[in-house]
């Protein structure tokens, strides 16, 4: 996908349509990539999501490469690896970090075909930066996972908070050849 075509995305690329149901069955590992945060505890995103990661587990018996705020909202499903932390101790742990996290351990594993769970507005950017890092994304429908209206991460509490701050996120990582 040339730059401008991937520009134009940026802006108008929110509603990713879900791979075949038969895709699913090719997969070797799931990825999640989380959304938002509570004081106490991972949120109802988060939630929503690690409870998808744990329906997907139970039915095709994949391993879970999970950033931590899904991990610990399923706390008794076994996963493979947890990423908890920028490698640069006191950095924020944004999308490409956690995800180049994801892919370092899964290439490890000769783990290529992920299906991604993460937030639907925040798909897009997911599925593109795991692409650029070598995985073969396996799409599926995230539109269950609701904003967080008591998220401590204010962009992460409504569609109208997020979606500029996304459109500027995508720009930053379109120019930084993150996508």
């Amino acid at each position: 996908m040339n730059f401008f075509i991937k520009l134009f995305h940026c802006f108008f690329c929110w509603k990713i349509p879900p791979n075949d149901k038969g895709d699913l069955l090719d997969a070797d590992v799931i990825i999640g990539h989380s959304f938002g945060l509570r004081k106490k505890d991972p949120g109802v995103s988060n939630q929503i999501m690690g409870d998808l990661a744990h329906t997907l587990h139970d039915l095709y018996h994949l391993p879970l490469v999970l950033q931590w705020e899904i991990a610990d909202s399923i706390p008794s499903v076994q996963k493979e690896f947890i990423v908890r932390e920028h490698h640069i101790k006191g950095m924020y742990l944004d999308t490409y970090e956690s995800i180049l996290q994801l892919r370092t351990f899964c290439k490890k594993k000769d783990w290529h075909k992920a299906i991604i769970i993460a937030h639907p507005d925040h798909y897009w950017r997911c599925m593109m930066v795991a692409k650029k890092l070598g995985f073969d994304v396996i799409v599926i429908d995230t539109s269950s996972v609701t904003y967080d209206s008591l998220s401590i991460q204010f962009w992460t509490r409504s569609a109208m908070r997020f979606i500029p701050r996304e459109i500027i996120a995508r720009i930053l990582y379109l120019l930084t050849d993150k996508l």
